[in-house]
């Protein structure tokens, strides 16, 4: 069964809004799209800068650093079919407007 953890009111990041949280030691970068919570592993593949602290529209956010582009849906690295630099997505979802992001596998 999926174990999800809290790690913000959804009042506490507005649409279009992005933040850093951590959940047991993970760096996660949230995104609010459109008032659904996406999260992604916050190092960027490529050299390791903030996917939080990067720009980011739709569903799509830049590295700050190099400007490497990933889907928040997927974290397919969306420059070149190279998946070894895809980012690693987290399952999220909000109960009673608590964000929550859980860190189990997608096949869980």
């Amino acid at each position: 069964m999926r174990q999800f953890q809290f790690v913000c009111q959804t009042d506490d990041l507005p649409i279009g809004k992005s933040k850093m949280v951590k959940v047991d030691g993970q760096l996660i970068g949230l995104f609010n799209v459109d008032g659904e919570f996406l999260a992604v592993s916050n190092e960027c593949p490529h050299a390791g800068a903030s996917l939080a602290h990067g720009t980011f529209e739709g569903e799509v956010v830049s590295c700050r650093i190099h400007h490497w582009k990933f889907c928040l849906r997927s974290g397919r690295y969306l420059d070149q079919d190279k998946p070894e630099f895809n980012a690693r997505t987290f399952v999220t979802r909000v109960v009673d407007g608590k964000v929550q992001v859980s860190l189990d596998a997608d096949d869980e």
